[in-house]
């Protein structure tokens, strides 16, 4: 069964009628066949019954689940009045992520379920009133008034405010009506970390007209919507509520129809073990979310389908197959590179632009007009490398390590044949150093003093380089050395030696723009950012803000209009896409250098 994201718990709780039923001392229950990969929380959730009930019910599953074995599934009769739907709590959910998918205040749902004082228990049972469940799964839009916010100004005062426990930043700034920016001026390093009774200096305006004064400390009004997913249930429907960072400014809507976005991502719900990379995905996606949500409160509307793609090509297939995608302004994805050759056929018949976020290995790239690729690849990167050595490193010397044995269809190897070839060109010298063993390996006869040394193996795969690595590492301080890596390399690198990489991912955003990201993250899903390099939350959020800006600009026929919008905010990419002709897909061009210093 697809695990398309908005199915309704309606429509779960209907699918139990078609199983036959047992009584078993006057207790009713269904039997149910185990399918395969299916876990108790899984079926749990397919008969709105705790894993525990069904463990009560059939004690041997303590040992585990089989596919295809039978099991007893408790028939739980309506108690509870029909005003009522059934939550089952996930692991490590909170009563603000519930209380925000139903549209229901927390208070409400303690009303109604007086052992959420206690604590939330993964497979806990609760009421949530039936008014607020959401039986359409498009965005509704409610538009209110947003009030100005309070920033600090030349006759700027302050006061002080105690920290108290579960506060962030964000949320105090929101307290007070005040920028982040404004505070973390007052109050440097609170960007990174604030403490529990610490004191915070708030900065508070002092206007010169009394009658326009805002009073310190209201809550501002904001946009609220629905929409149909989330980053820790991507399974159901959910309402959020997050407000605008200051970096997600959408031009103003031209067409008054919702913008269609699908996201075919594999975030692998029918796995009952999780993939190791799944969780970039999950991050990728919460990015987005963060986009679309600040969109909406510019009075853009949407509507969202969203796909598990898993990893294979007959989900892949699967999932293509649902008509609706036909009718997307853009679909995102898919992941792996086994299933963009699906895609691309599908965006082409169907005349869809397709954005891969990830792989750069597109194979009909120049011939598929509905293709947009971000990852530039080896072509754009070479030409980036082309262009730094003939402008800012026109006075590096290049040494070139061969490794002997590998492939020629390694992009190192081919990297190497191109650079040589332009550098010869140029009439500029270079070093050549053959590599058999990591013994005696001579790279300082190589390397030229007073000048820096540019190190390029030919090959891009980590485990051919590493043997060579001490070696580098014993001329390095005194040569004025540098490696060339490969982005994926910049965690396994010894960093005693100076390492220079092409990527396309600013290495120190902007700390501003930075913090306040951050801080709406944090609030949005009541949890710290994952900090590896390169964020994958804010990919998602630079991707999907991009595009948004040019179909609520342009409308359908916005990929005509692409490289006109020249001010569109970014976190971590500025995104610059380009084609070679009509006929074929857009690449995206930028690319930054980074270096790292040897310590």
């Amino acid at each position: 069964m697809l695990a398309c994201i908005f199915l309704l718990t309606s429509q779960l709780a209907g699918q139990t009628t078609n199983y036959p039923t047992r009584k078993i001392k006057g207790a009713d229950f269904y039997v149910y066949s185990v399918q395969q990969s299916e876990g108790l929380l899984a079926i749990g959730r397919k008969f709105e019954v705790a894993a525990e009930d069904i463990i009560k019910a059939n004690p041997e599953l303590k040992s585990g689940l089989k596919t295809g074995q039978e099991i007893l599934i408790p028939i739980h009769r309506k108690t509870t009045p029909t005003e009522f739907i059934k939550h089952i709590v996930e692991k490590k959910q909170t009563l603000f992520a519930i209380s925000h998918k139903y549209n229901v205040s927390q208070a409400d749902i303690e009303k109604f379920n007086p052992d959420v004082k206690a604590g939330l228990k993964e497979g806990m049972i609760l009421n949530i009133p039936d008014s607020a469940k959401i039986k359409n799964p498009k965005i509704i839009e409610k538009p209110l008034a947003v009030k100005s916010k309070i920033t600090a100004s030349e006759q700027t005062q302050t006061i002080s405010h105690k920290v108290q426990l579960k506060e962030t930043l964000y949320s105090i700034c929101k307290q007070y009506n005040v920028d982040i920016k404004d505070v973390v001026k007052l109050n440097p390093g609170a960007d990174s970390k604030i403490s529990v009774d610490s004191e915070l200096k708030i900065p508070v305006s002092s206007p010169k007209n009394n009658s326009s004064k805002k009073q310190v400390g209201s809550n501002e009004v904001i946009s609220t919507t629905k929409t149909n997913v989330t980053i820790d249930e991507v399974s159901k429907p959910v309402t959020s509520e997050v407000r605008t960072p200051d970096t997600a400014i959408i031009e103003h809507q031209v067409e008054k129809v919702p913008i269609k976005l699908a996201f075919l991502l594999p975030f692998m719900l029918e796995q009952t073990k999780k993939d190791a990379v799944l969780e970039r995905f999950k991050n990728f996606y919460a990015g987005a979310l963060l986009a679309i949500q600040a969109a909406k409160e510019r009075g853009i509307s949407f509507e969202i389908y969203t796909y598990d793609t898993d990893k294979t090509e007959d989900k892949m297939i699967e999932v293509l197959n649902n008509e609706e995608l036909k009718t997307m302004n853009l679909i995102i994805g898919p992941a792996f590179s086994n299933q963009v050759s699906l895609m691309s056929n599908f965006a082409k018949e169907n005349k869809v632009n397709t954005l891969i976020p990830f792989t750069s290995k597109i194979p009909d790239i120049d011939s598929n007009p509905y293709l947009f690729q971000f990852n530039p690849g080896t072509d754009a990167e070479l030409k980036y490398l082309i262009e730094q050595l003939d402008g800012k490193m026109k006075n590096t010397h290049v040494i070139f390590a061969e490794i002997q044995g590998i492939s020629p269809l390694d992009d190192g190897r081919i990297r190497e044949g191109a650079l040589k070839s332009h550098l010869t060109k140029q009439k500029r010298t270079f070093g050549t150093l053959e590599l058999s063993s990591s013994e005696n390996v001579g790279f300082s006869s190589q390397s030229k003093a007073g000048e820096k040394n540019l190190i390029i193996f030919n090959t891009d795969k980590f485990s051919n380089v590493s043997p060579y690595l001490n070696a580098i590492n014993t001329i390095a301080e005194g040569n004025n050395i540098v490696l060339f890596e490969q982005y994926s390399w910049r965690n396994l690198l010894d960093k005693k030696i100076g390492c220079l990489y092409i990527s396309a991912f600013i290495a120190t955003p902007d700390e501003d723009q930075l913090a306040e990201y951050n801080a709406v993250f944090n609030q949005f899903y009541g949890k710290d950012v994952n900090i590896n390099s390169p964020r994958y939350d804010m990919l998602g959020f630079d991707l999907t803000n991009y595009f948004i800006s040019y179909i609520n600009k342009y409308g359908s026929k916005y990929a005509t209009k692409i490289g006109t919008l020249k001010s569109i905010p970014y976190i971590q990419t500025e995104l610059s896409f380009e084609r070679n002709s009509k006929e074929s897909g857009f690449v995206n061009q930028t690319l930054y250098t980074g270096e790292i210093k040897a310590h």
